[in-house]
């Protein structure tokens, strides 16, 4: 979304297009807030002009001062002069830099490393700060595959986080049983959700091959230990009687 309001004049995306951090995607009319860099820059040259000719004249009181040539009251009047002068000199200050960061958020540029959706404005467009969608960008890689555990798994599995980065298989629904790809576990939530007794966690899972692609359906593994020289058997071996 734009941070400040006005016309689309410029679109360097396209639909689905691959993004690098810092990209250029849209420039919005940037007349009006160079305008108001330049009243601003304006304002502040006076400022500094007005501190100027009040330091002179507090230079030149200072100097006659002892001699009683000026009195008390009109020497801590131009004192307090120069520091209001320098107040607003602050103020104008204040003033440039926002219409510089104003003038900067013309450019709307990518967040992050991603990919582009469809885009959600054009040149001609006026969008509204903070209100308007402009474009929705995903991170692909490394990408986030959110699952559940039970409650009642939750102690094991926060047993073996103290020890150690836990490992994750994610697999699509098209992948073979024994495929995947291998993730790190990088987030478990702070609370139970009520409703359903689970409690939400988070694999990041390289992706440079685009295998995966966000809002997919994944099955994850995770995997607490790994238990060295066991004996297995066939699941099909097993027989539900005595």
């Amino acid at each position: 979304m734009p941070q400040l309001a006005g016309r689309i004049m410029e679109r360097h995306v396209e639909d689905g297009a691959e993004l690098k951090k810092d990209q250029l995607l849209f420039v919005i009319d940037p007349r009006p807030f160079q305008a108001a860099l330049d009243a601003a820059q304006a304002q502040l040259a006076q400022s500094k002009a007005v501190l100027d000719l009040a330091n002179t004249q507090l230079k030149m009181y200072a100097s006659i001062a002892d001699t009683r040539a000026v009195s008390e009251l009109d020497y801590e009047t131009k004192k307090n002069t120069v520091s209001v002068d320098h107040a607003q000199v602050q103020a104008a200050q204040a003033a440039v830099e926002n219409a510089q960061l104003n003038l900067e958020y013309c450019a709307i540029r990518s967040p992050i490393d991603g990919r582009a959706g469809a885009r959600m404005v054009d040149v001609g467009n006026i969008v509204q700060a903070n209100t308007t969608p402009m474009l929705s960008i995903q991170r692909i890689d490394p990408i986030y595959a959110d699952f559940t555990v039970t409650e009642r798994d939750l102690p094991d599995v926060r047993r073996q986080m103290a020890q150690e980065t836990l490992r994750t298989m994610v697999r699509t629904p098209s992948d073979p049983p024994d495929g995947g790809r291998e993730g790190a576990l990088t987030f478990l939530d702070n609370s139970v959700q009520n409703a359903t007794g689970t409690v939400n966690l988070r694999a990041t899972v390289p992706n440079g091959d685009r295998h995966f692609w966000p809002g997919q359906f994944v099955t994850v593994a995770l995997i607490l230990a790994t238990q060295k020289g066991a004996v297995l058997i066939p699941s099909q071996a097993t027989q539900v009687s005595q």
